[in-house]
């Protein structure tokens, strides 16, 4: 599975545009802001490949990648949420 493919699953397992309201990532993890935790499939992202865990903590829905992977996963991930067609677009930042 190649960055692209994985951000895209990512993406559609935690609920898609109606269920982010922003993402960010910082050197280990790709960090999420969710509308409704009960729609995030927590099972079948960590079984991803690569996904080394993921947990919630502040709020916010993190998936462990590692260094030199998450931001080649944010960058591909990124893009699907400025396609949102939901109202209140999501955002998204480096961090």
């Amino acid at each position: 599975m190649n960055d692209k493919e994985l951000a895209k699953k990512i993406y559609d397992l935690v609920g898609g545009s109606e269920n982010i309201d922003s993402a960010m990532y910082c050197a280990t993890r790709l960090k999420v802001m969710v509308r409704d935790k009960s729609k995030v499939k927590i099972k079948e992202i960590e079984n991803l490949p690569k996904v080394k865990g993921s947990f919630f903590n502040a709020g916010q829905y993190q998936i462990i990648l590692g260094t030199g992977l998450v931001d080649k996963v944010y960058d591909e991930f990124a893009p699907l949420l400025k396609g949102s067609s939901s109202s209140g677009e999501p955002t998204t930042k480096k961090f």
